[in-house]
């Protein structure tokens, strides 16, 4: 059986149908922007969960009813703050609300309030898109593209991806599904390395061109048995560096080596 199919019909259900499942949205791939952010969701939590509905109504009369306008303007805030953390989870947990225009708004619900208890948590919009084309261009010039299995949102923000490997084709996560995902951070890397050299002193080329590797809060390999994490991938980044520069660079032995350091997880 195809790894699409079983994706497709079994693990998307249990994400987003299945009672039993985890009560995910399916959303389609073409709904996320460029930048990582899925901005219907976005919308939808500024604009209708309990603690921003209000916020939401005062900004808009402001914009004079031009949602889009102030969607966008509130996005290039974010963008900016998201660029200088480390990762999305750190951004989440730094960032639980943002003051725009003189308003507050929640851009993620905790967990366990005493008060509530989970009643705001489960107003959080968590998100799934299968396929999503991430594409990186420089200077008008595509330089890299993949399509991650599984991508994953929350309130609209990026938080990580997932390979999947069907057992069916004799693959599975912890070789294959792991080793595609150190594949594609490898190539990204190394036409990354092509453009930024030594020039990239503020980091600001390699914090948007790699952002879906290393802003990830978790990128997961998933077969039908076994799931496996792979947390922090930009440990790699300055040893794939180095090896670029060497003679006898072998792209397959390094592969090996960085599935061996992430094999704890």
């Amino acid at each position: 059986m195809h790894e699409t199919l079983i994706q497709d019909k079994f693990l998307i259900d249990f994400m987003t149908v299945s009672e039993s499942g985890l009560q995910m949205r399916e959303i389609k791939a073409n709904t996320v922007s460029p930048d990582l952010i899925a901005t219907p969701d976005l919308k939808e939590f500024l604009s209708s969960t309990e603690l921003n509905k209000a916020g939401w109504k005062q900004l808009l009369r402001k914009y004079g009813g031009d949602d889009k306008k102030l969607l966008d303007e509130i996005v290039e805030v974010l963008q900016a703050k998201i660029k200088d953390s480390t990762n999305m989870a750190i951004f989440l947990n730094s960032n639980k609300s943002l003051t725009f225009d003189g308003v507050k708004l929640h851009l993620f619900y905790p967990s366990g309030s005493e008060v509530v208890g989970d009643n705001l948590f489960d107003q959080n919009i968590f998100s799934v898109a299968q396929e999503y084309p991430y594409k990186f261009s420089y200077q008008g010039r595509q330089l890299f593209s993949f399509r991650p299995d599984l991508t994953f949102f929350v309130n609209g923000f990026y938080i990580g991806y997932s390979e999947f490997k069907s057992t069916y084709n004799n693959q599975n996560a912890s070789k294959q599904g792991r080793g595609k995902v150190i594949a594609d951070y490898l190539d990204a890397v190394q036409q990354y390395d092509k453009i930024a050299g030594s020039n990239d002193v503020s980091l600001s080329i390699r914090k948007e061109f790699l952002r879906i590797f290393e802003k990830a809060i978790f990128i997961t390999a998933t077969d039908i048995n076994d799931t496996f994490v792979i947390r922090d991938i930009g440990i790699l980044n300055g040893d794939i560096r180095k090896l670029i520069g060497e003679e006898k660079y072998d792209f397959e032995e390094y592969k090996n080596k960085a599935q061996s350091i992430f094999k704890s997880y």
